[in-house]
Formats: structure tokens, C-alpha cells, sequence
């Protein structure tokens, strides 16, 4: 079943529950509960830091690909690749076939709000953690009178290595905050000497958060697939070599503005 089918089908339970007539994207109607939200569905995002020196550089890997909307309506992007280096470190994201959707759904009383990214192929961080068939996707609903918002996340697939391995054998469905530690060597350019770094870290799938709950603005982000590395070595005349990196590949973001208050964020 794909996306477009699952939301149909998530969308036409909420009316069905509530009793109600489908209203059109645009229509003025939806839940008496949001002020204003937007939806944001991204190929990559996250971050790199290199310190050299005792002087740390941060520059973060952009929402490359990005499918947005702000009101009513749907975004769609696609992409037949993205390749992203920074700070000296080569090869710190290689996306194949991604695309990314945004939708901003009102019904009368209620508002869906979805994002889905997927990724034919993936590789982070110089073939530490390569996938194939990355999808993840993120979904809430509010509905009047009702100040919780309810959400699903969900990340599917289809295999994963470490460090050139075998396939890491994943539970289906994959459970939330899934966690596969992750070591290796990173190679790195610095002042133009080649160096490699040892580094240690973890690889989370299905990684969801809510922050705002009690508040009228709900942020809710989800990671389909989400690796975080760090480590350092000493070089001589460089001194201590060290490199972070956060690196979220197929992440999604649903913020909520509220006319009152909302009471508690639930994520399936």
C-alpha cells in the first residue's frame, strides 16, 4: 500500500469518525484548534564539526530536496541524487532517487498534516551505514475540541550495513529509537594533509520527539534513519584533530500553532 493510499485511507477514517463531509485542500475549513502550521519533508539534514587548532568550525548539511507547505495544499520534490561534502570530509552524504511530499490536508473540524521522504539508496559518512529502500514518514491530526495532537511516525527499510557488513537483521515493524552502534575511520583534508580519525557512535531509526506540549507551538520531528559520530587523534604541528557529525537522512517536521494551549502530543 502506498503513501497516497495510506492517507486516504487515515483521512477518511477521521471523517467517518467524526461524521463529516471531505472538504476540499483549500477550503477555509479546519480544526477550530490551529492557528497556523506548516509541514517540512527533507532528503538530509544535520551537521558537521571539525576542530583544528583548538578552533571548532560547525556548518550544518542543508535541508537538501525539501518539500514544504505553510497552509492548505501540497508540495512535491524529487531528485535523482544528492552528494554533499564539507569542512574537508568527503562523501559525508550520497542519496540516491530521493523524493519528499508535503501535505497540509483540512477537513471540517479536523487538519492532517503529513511528510514522507524516501531514499532509493543511501550512504552516510564514507560508506559507515549504507541502505537501501530508506522511507520514512510522519503524520498528525487535530481535530476540534480535541487539544491533543496525534501523531504517527514510522520508518521502513529494506536493508542495512555497517562498515561494509552483512545486512543488519530489523525487526519489523521497526520500533521506535532502533539502535545500531557504528565505528570506524573518517578521512578527512586538513590545511591539505590527509588525516583519518577514529570515531564511535550509533545509528537510530524510527527517531521521533515532540517539544511544546502545554504550550500553543508543538514541534514534532521525526528520522527515518539517524547517525551521530564523533571522535579525535593528535597530529603533529596540528595538535588534536577532532570531527562531529549528525547526519538525519529522510527527516520530516510538523509544527502547530494553537488558539489554546495544546495539552499533549501522543506519537505513535
Amino acid at each position: 500500500m502506498n503513501q497516497r493510499t495510506l492517507r486516504s485511507a487515515r483521512l477518511s477514517a477521521i471523517v467517518c469518525a467524526l461524521g463529516l463531509a471531505f472538504a476540499a485542500n483549500n477550503a477555509a475549513a479546519q480544526s477550530s484548534e490551529v492557528a497556523s502550521a506548516a509541514v517540512k519533508a527533507c532528503a538530509v539534514s544535520g551537521s558537521v564539526t571539525v576542530t583544528v587548532l583548538g578552533i571548532n568550525t560547525t556548518l550544518p548539511l542543508p535541508c537538501a530536496g525539501q518539500a514544504q507547505v505553510t497552509a492548505a495544499g501540497s508540495d512535491d520534490n524529487s531528485a535523482l541524487g544528492i552528494d554533499l561534502s564539507l569542512l574537508g570530509l568527503v562523501n559525508v552524504v550520497k542519496l540516491d532517487a530521493v523524493h519528499q511530499r508535503a501535505d497540509y490536508t483540512n477537513l471540517t473540524d479536523a487538519t492532517a498534516l503529513d511528510g514522507f521522504s524516501e531514499a532509493a539508496g543511501v550512504s552516510l559518512v564514507q560508506n559507515l551505514v549504507t541502505a537501501q529502500g530508506l522511507r520514512g514518514s510522519l503524520s498528525c491530526d487535530s481535530l476540534s475540541g480535541d487539544t491533543r495532537l496525534q501523531c504517527q511516525a514510522t520508518s521502513t527499510v529494506a536493508d542495512v550495513r555497517i562498515a561494509g557488513g552483512n545486512v543488519i537483521t530489523l525487526p519489523s515493524p521497526i520500533p521506535r529509537n532502533f539502535t545500531v552502534p557504528v565505528g570506524g575511520r573518517l578521512r578527512l583534508v586538513v590545511l591539505g594533509l590527509p588525516v583519518e580519525v577514529p570515531v564511535g557512535g550509533a545509528l537510530v531509526l524510527n527517531q521521533a520527539a515532540a517539544t511544546g506540549a502545554g504550550t500553543n507551538n508543538v514541534r514534532v520531528t521525526h528520522q527515518a534513519a539517524q547517525l551521530g559520530l564523533g571522535g579525535s587523534v593528535s597530529v603533529g604541528g596540528l595538535g588534536l584533530i577532532a570531527v562531529r557529525v549528525e547526519a538525519s537522512a529522510s527527516p520530516s517536521t510538523i509544527t502547530v500553532n494553537s488558539t489554546r494551549p495544546i495539552s499533549a502530543v501522543t506519537i505513535d
